[in-house]
Formats: structure tokens, C-alpha cells, sequence
């Protein structure tokens, strides 16, 4: 299949997976107030967040048994019908239900065009591919805001699902459709597919009590809903960990997650998704607490971040692909990061909006140097009929550091908040307008403090970044 091609292939899913979460993460309130269900606003996101994280592992699995290409059309045709009965969806039930639906495609839109692409395009030559995917997922993060705020205001909220229905069906036809042979790694694979059932089970129930721990522990206090959550969490996890050493055909193969790229490999993306999202969540809290700025205002005044990210890994991609080398790059460009959110952590206070944004574009310039280059690497150091599970578990991983940011951020602002004005607001502040900040009351500390965390996530990446061996691509 020619790299053209395939890029095309990849392409579509994952613009779809972009604007399908960058969508509902603008207009989620919105639809749930439409639906007279805004106390339940975490669910209309949850359902697909818990759907599509345990499905990532699931399809890598199918997907390194019948190849990545069959395993991606079917999650394109699951996500299309979620999109439909979420367009028809006339309360939370029925919404919940099939944003779950949508979720156990997603989970496939999200991680099946990486693996796709390694086992279509020559080593050197896919960093740059990549770069390609991940600057097109950034696009449509950008874009999606924007694009989510038309359709509900013009169309209604419906026609976002509507949107996104005929889309997948359009990227499962073109790879029903796709020239060439299906690109498979089948000499490894077992005749009969023994699926995990257990392994899958425990999996949900592991990162839905951790969806739900962080949700209690957004109220900054450590309840008893908390203790029961962090129980059922650790529980669940153990339990995990003891059938994927004992199944024959494990979820996620230990022996695989104990190789050095592999595991390191995760905690620079655990990193990475903990950096992003905690960046993408509090900088808008930022422009509209310090600068009092509008919506729009503040749209414009984040497309910088965004925007860079993409460039970076573009840049980034053509590196690798020049050079043949890969770790240098993450581990200089997130170390690059480290430093410029430390100098704005100082710097702030004396800061204008559009200078906020100039700091926030250099954060993501650099930022682009990780997640296309990590990918290769560990596509590199993974056995070829494991390529699946591996991006899966990468996948998988920045979910998971996504999600903790949600939680940690939200304690560190409410903590820093509650100490240095002595004002505590709700810790939904990320997603809840925040009223007039009157002179002389506001600080800027809770936000430094913030950021300074962020700048330690990005270091510790970036060390971890400098310890991966990986002979240069040839």
C-alpha cells in the first residue's frame, strides 16, 4: 500500500476521534442542560471515556489477531451507530447508554490508525507519518470548539451526533475499499483467538473506580465515597495484574509491559496526557479569572497552544526522519518545556493575555516533539505481532494521565487557592464560570503553583526520555 495511501486511511478516525472529544468537551454542558440533567453532567462524558479506555487494549488485541485495518472498520461501524442513537436520545439514560456505545468505538478510533500505519510504512519513514496523524488530531482539537459551538447554537445538539455518524461510515468505506493487501503480522498469532474476558472485566471496573475516585476527590475532601472508590480501584488493578500472569493469552502481556521502551515508553506518555490536560483545562480558568476574558477571547487566545503542537510534531517528524534518531528529541523538547513553565510560573504576574498565549504556543511547539516519536519507538522495540497491544497500552496510558490530572490539578488550585486568598471556590472552576475578580483580591500563586507542578510532570518525562536506549533507524 503506498504511504499516501494509508496516511489518507489513518487520516479520517483520527480527525473524527479529535473533533468527537474536543466537541463534547465544549458543548457537554450545554447538551446536558438541554436535557434538563445537569447534576449529571460527568456521566454524558464519563460513559464514553470508561467505554473507549477499556476498549483500547481490547481492539490492539483483536487487532495484532485479524489486523488492523478489519478491527478499525468494525470500530468505525460501532461508532457510528452509537453516533445515531445518541442523535435520538431523549434523556440521560438513553444518552449515557449510547455515548457508552460511542466510547467502545472510539476506543478504536483513537489507537488502530498507529498501529495501522506500522505495519504499512518503513521505520525511518514513519516518524514523519506520525507527525502527520498527530498534527491532524491537534487540528481538530483546535477546530472542535469552534465547530461544536456552531452546530449547537445553529442546529441543535443533535446534529453533532448526526455529524459524526455519516463521517464514520465514509472512513469505514474507504477501508473496506483500501487497494492492497491487508497488513498483518500473522506468523505469531494463535489459530483460535482466546479472548480475555476476565482481564477486560477487571479492566473496567479498575478505570471506572478510578473515574469515580477522581470525581469525589474533585470536592477536595477525602470521604468515605473516596475510601470506597480507592479500594474498589486497588482491588480491581491487583486483580488485573494477577490473571494477566496466569491467562495464557493475556489483554495486556506482562512480558511485553516489562520491556524498558515499553514501560518507559508509558510514562512519558502518562506524563504527557497528565502535561496536556492539565495545560488545556486550567489556562482558560486562567485568561478568565485574571484577564476577565470572554469566551470567544479566550478561544482565540488557546488555538496558539493547540496550534504549535501540531507544528511541533510536523517539525519533529521530519527530524527523525533526517536523522534517524528518536528519544533525543522528546527528551530535549520536554525538558524545553520544563523550563518555559517555570519561567511563566514567575513570570505571570506581570503578563498580558496575548503574552500568556505567546509562552502557551512555545510550550506546545515543544510539546509536539513527544507523541509521534514515542510512538515509533516503541513500535520499534515491541515484537512485531504485539504491535497492536503495544499502542494500545500507550494509548491507554495517556488516558490514564489524563485523568489523574483532572483530579490532582483540581486539589493543587483548590488547596493553593483556599491558602493564598483564603477563598474557596468550587473545584469545578475548570469547567464553571467564574464570576468578577475583584482588585487587589486576586492572585496569581494558585495558578504559578499549578503550572510548577505541570513543569515537574514535564521533567520527569523528559529524564525519562534521556533513559531510553533505542539504536538510531537505518
Amino acid at each position: 500500500m503506498r504511504p499516501a495511501v494509508a496516511i489518507s486511511l489513518a487520516a479520517l478516525p483520527t480527525l473524527l476521534a479529535g473533533l468527537e472529544q474536543s466537541v463534547m468537551a465544549t458543548t457537554a454542558p450545554a447538551i446536558a442542560a438541554q436535557i434538563g440533567a445537569d447534576a449529571a453532567l460527568v456521566w454524558i462524558l464519563a460513559a464514553f471515556f470508561v467505554a473507549a479506555s477499556v476498549a483500547t487494549p481490547i481492539y490492539g488485541r483483536l487487532a495484532d489477531h485479524f489486523g488492523p485495518i478489519r478491527v478499525l472498520t468494525v470500530a468505525m461501524l460501532i461508532f457510528s451507530v452509537g453516533s445515531v442513537l445518541a442523535a435520538q436520545s431523549t434523556g440521560l439514560v438513553t444518552l449515557a447508554l449510547a455515548r457508552f456505545v460511542q466510547g467502545i468505538g472510539g476506543g478504536g478510533l483513537i489507537s488502530l490508525p498507529q498501529a495501522f500505519l506500522s505495519q504499512t510504512i518503513a521505520p525511518r519513514q514513519r516518524a514523519a507519518f506520525q507527525g502527520y496523524i498527530v498534527a491532524i488530531a491537534f487540528v481538530a482539537n483546535t477546530l472542535g470548539p469552534a465547530v461544536g459551538g456552531f452546530l449547537i447554537s445553529g442546529l441543535g445538539w443533535r446534529a453533532i451526533f448526526w455529524m459524526q455518524a455519516p463521517l464514520a461510515l465514509i472512513a469505514a468505506a474507504l477501508l473496506i475499499l483500501a487497494p492492497g493487501p491487508k497488513p498483518m503480522h500473522r506468523a505469531h498469532a494463535a489459530p483460535i483467538l482466546r479472548f480475555d474476558w476476565i482481564g477486560a472485566t477487571l479492566l473496567m471496573g479498575c478505570i471506572s473506580s478510578l473515574v469515580m475516585l477522581i470525581q469525589t476527590l474533585s470536592g477536595a475532601a477525602f470521604s468515605g465515597a473516596a475510601l470506597g472508590w480507592s479500594t474498589l480501584f486497588v482491588t480491581t488493578a491487583a486483580g488485573f495484574v494477577v490473571v494477566q500472569r496466569t491467562v495464557s493469552d493475556p489483554l495486556l502481556p506482562l512480558g511485553l509491559l516489562r520491556a524498558p521502551i515499553v514501560w518507559k515508553g508509558g510514562l512519558i506518555v502518562f506524563l504527557y496526557g497528565f502535561l496536556f490536560t492539565g495545560l488545556s483545562s486550567y489556562l482558560p480558568v486562567l485568561l478568565r479569572a485574571h484577564y476577565v476574558l470572554s469566551p470567544r477571547e479566550i478561544g482565540i487566545l488557546m488555538m496558539p497552544l493547540l496550534g504549535a503542537i501540531g507544528v511541533g510534531s510536523l517539525i519533529t517528524g521530519q527530524m527523525v526522519r533526517r536523522t534517524g534518531r528518536t528519544m533525543i528529541f522528546p527528551s530535549v523538547g520536554l525538558a524545553s518545556v520544563a523550563t518555559i513553565l517555570l519561567g511563566f510560573s514567575f513570570a505571570l504576574p506581570v503578563l498580558s493575555p496575548w503574552e500568556t498565549a505567546f509562552w502557551m504556543g512555545g510550550v506546545g511547539l515543544f510539546m509536539g516533539s513527544t507523541l509521534g516519536v514515542v510512538q515509533v519507538a516503541l513500535q520499534l522495540g515491541s515484537p512485531a505481532h504485539m504491535i497492536g497491544r503495544a499502542t494500545a497500552f500507550l494509548q491507554l496510558s495517556r488516558t490514564i494521565g489524563a485523568s489523574v490530572s483532572a483530579g490532582i490539578g483540581g486539589l493543587i488550585y483548590f488547596y493553593s487557592l483556599q491558602f493564598f486568598v483564603n477563598a474557596p471556590p468550587a473545584l469545578s472552576g475548570a469547567w464553571e464560570p467564574i464570576g468578577p475578580v475583584t482588585p487587589g483580591t486576586f492572585s496569581t500563586m494558585p495558578f504559578a503553583m499549578l503550572f510548577g507542578c505541570f513543569a515537574a510532570a514535564a521533567l520527569a518525562a523528559a529524564v525519562t526520555a534521556s533513559r531510553c536506549r533505542l539504536t538510531r533507524i537505518t
